[in-house]
Order: structure tokens, then C-alpha cells, then sequence
């Protein structure tokens, strides 16, 4: 598959971003394979045009950190504030060490964005964002602060993770809400429209009062 990917980047009349963590979180995964330095290192040396980008949960970033990625790679960690991270994405890395992460993969030169993701619209969770991003503003250091970009993704739920959870997790919360979401496919729902207009405005006002300069690629 990298072969491939190579392959089409090489041939573009541009330069192409390659998602390559769709499927599974590749910091997680190369805790047992090791196989994200192998990519890394292979595509910089292979490719003569295109990056590779794929987010993260996950803190364990000292594997890649010393690799000679060119500037090729960009790494998109996924924050939330910390009672979601804690009551909601279980098992995965504290807030504090992933703001960590950050800054040590901006000392290392990789291109980083900010994952705001999935936003879940629990209780008080304006306030609970605006924590967050404080948080991320009072801990970044300054090239973090002025390089990074943001990408925001509101929860889309559905009952097959509902079932996954709630085996997996009996004491997990609940995320359904019918008083604000709506029914987006068989078995999936996602907020209303005016509900999710309503939080676009709000992060983009949030950012622009914390990252007045960063870029915000996109909210979905």
C-alpha cells in the first residue's frame, strides 16, 4: 500500500496529503510494530513529492521523534477536556500528556494540528471547551502556539457504539440526546442543524480569542 501511495504522490502535478490513520490510531498500534518509523523512513526516502498526516489519541510519540521525516509527516492530536477523555474515551492519553506530545513533536519539526474531536455536547460542555482550549493556550509553548492548526469534528453516534460501550464500559454515559440530535443514516444520528451551527460559531469565536492567527481548517 505505502508502495502505492508513493507511486501516485510521485506522479501528481502537485503535492497530495495521504490520510493514513483511518483505520486504526498508529501511535497505539506502533507501541507493538514499530511500523510507523518503517513508514515514516520509507516514504521520506522514496517519495519525491506528497505527505502522509493521521491523528491521535495517544502520547507515546518518543519512537518517532528522532526520525528523519523531511517535513512530510504531519501529526494531528485529538483533544478533549480531560472529564471526556476520562468518562468518555477511556484508555486513551490524559490531556496533559498529550499537550506534551505536542510540543515535543513541534521540537522535533513535524507539522502538527490540533483534532478538537469528537466534540460532545454533555452537560456545561461550553464551558468545558473553553477550558480546554485555555488549557491548550497556557501549555503549548510559543511554536507550538504559532504553528499548529485546528480541525473540529461534532460526535456523529450510533446504536452500534452504544452496544460496543456499553459491554465494553458498563458505567460508560450515555452520549444519545434527542432533545439535540437527529437522524443521519440507519442507526446513526448526529446533532441538529441549528445545534451544531450554534457550536461552529462558538469555536469559531473561542479560537479566535485564544489563536487569533492559527487556521481552522475546517468544522464538521
Amino acid at each position: 500500500m505505502l508502495d502505492k501511495i508513493i507511486r501516485y504522490a510521485n506522479r501528481a502535478d502537485r503535492d497530495l496529503v495521504f490520510e493514513i490513520g483511518s483505520n486504526s490510531d498508529l501511535i497505539l498500534e506502533n507501541m507493538i510494530t514499530n511500523n510507523l518509523q518503517w513508514t515514516i523512513e520509507n516514504f521520506v526516502t522514496k517519495s519525491e513529492k506528497g505527505m502522509l498526516t493521521f491523528p491521535t489519541k495517544f502520547d507515546m510519540v518518543d519512537p518517532i521523534l528522532n526520525l528523519d521525516h523531511k517535513g512530510k509527516i504531519i501529526v494531528r492530536m485529538s483533544v478533549n477536556p480531560q472529564e471526556i477523555i476520562r468518562e468518555i474515551e477511556i484508555g486513551t492519553s490524559p490531556l496533559k500528556n498529550r499537550v506534551q506530545a505536542i510540543n515535543k513533536l513541534k521540537q522535533a519539526g513535524y507539522k502538527v494540528g490540533i483534532l478538537i474531536a469528537p466534540v460532545v455536547m454533555v452537560e456545561n460542555w461550553k464551558e468545558k471547551y473553553e477550558e480546554l482550549v485555555k488549557y491548550l493556550h497556557d501549555n503549548l509553548d510559543e511554536t507550538s502556539k504559532k504553528d499548529v492548526f485546528f480541525e473540529i469534528i461534532f460526535m456523529t453516534y450510533s446504536y452500534i457504539h452504544k452496544a460496543i460501550n456499553q459491554e465494553a464500559f458498563p458505567g460508560a454515559i450515555n452520549l444519545y440526546n434527542k432533545d439535540i440530535m437527529t437522524v443521519r443514516g440507519r442507526g446513526k444520528y448526529t446533532y441538529k442543524k441549528e445545534v451544531k451551527s450554534e457550536g461552529s460559531e462558538f469555536f469559531q469565536e473561542l479560537l479566535k480569542r485564544y489563536f487569533p492567527d492559527n487556521e481552522i481548517k475546517y468544522i464538521v
